[in-house]
């Protein structure tokens, strides 16, 4: 039994010892053995590959909601730049047919005819408004453009009701009625000394077809018509009559 043991050693060792050699026999003699790399080589190669996805490959995990948001905050965005941009020259009208454009010269023109009004420079202020007019009207049924529209009227008859005054005035002024003094008597009627009087005037009275409507310590107020309205323009005291010895 001793024997049989013995021999059965002897059958496993060479057969181990000839698993063992088995890939060394294969080997092709003179040449160097193959060395694997390591984990941490085979990491730092896969950090090294980039993925180029070909044309036209559709990405199944981009956020479909997210793209469509971003596009219409775009679309948005550029739209109110367009509208904020300022349409050519001022005083040039846009062309083509955009709406938005046509708003945005039209707010434009109203900032200048205002300006103008504030400077009294009504000649052109209104000649500006009727430029200004003329294109908004067609689309007058529009909110935005009806309220600018009516702005631009309001100012318009401001600077008409302003120039037709001031040209009043003038024609008054040029009449060069002087006022030398003004006159009480004991009944407290007031009564003025006009230069080129023979008389002193008092209330309803007529000085180169205007009439006297009111006497005070320091003016004199006249009704003057021009272009068949009335205005009423005040004459003071002549200063330096009253300050001759």
């Amino acid at each position: 039994m001793r024997s049989a043991l013995l021999l059965a050693c002897l059958i496993v060792v060479p057969a181990m010892a000839a698993g063992e050699a088995g890939p060394e026999t294969s080997r092709p003699r003179g040449t160097a053995p193959v060395k694997r790399p390591s984990a941490l080589e085979l990491i730092a190669e896969e950090e090294k590959w980039t993925f180029r996805a070909p044309l036209n490959r559709l990405d199944v995990f981009i956020d479909l909601e997210a793209q469509l948001l971003a596009e219409n905050q775009a679309k948005i965005k550029a739209g109110e730049v367009k509208r904020d941009k300022p349409v050519g020259t001022p005083g040039d009208q846009p062309q083509g047919s955009d709406i938005d454009q046509l708003i945005s010269w039209a707010k434009g023109e109203e900032d200048r005819i205002r300006l103008m009004v504030s400077a009294r420079r009504y000649e052109e202020a209104m000649k500006t408004a009727d430029s200004a007019l003329k294109p908004l009207e067609p689309h007058i049924v529009r909110p935005d453009v009806a309220k600018i529209v009516v702005s631009i009227r309001t100012y318009r008859a401001q600077a008409e009701e302003a120039k037709v005054r001031d040209d009043a005035q003038a024609a008054f002024e040029a009449l060069k009625i002087q006022i030398l003094g003004v006159l009480w008597s004991q009944d407290g009627l007031r009564m003025a000394i006009v230069d080129g009087e023979t008389r002193a005037l008092s209330v309803n009275d007529r000085v180169k077809d205007c009439a006297v409507i009111n006497i005070d310590q320091d003016r004199v107020d006249f009704r003057f018509v021009f272009g068949r309205r009335r205005f009423e323009f005040p004459v003071y005291v002549d200063q330096t009559v009253r300050a001759k010895p």
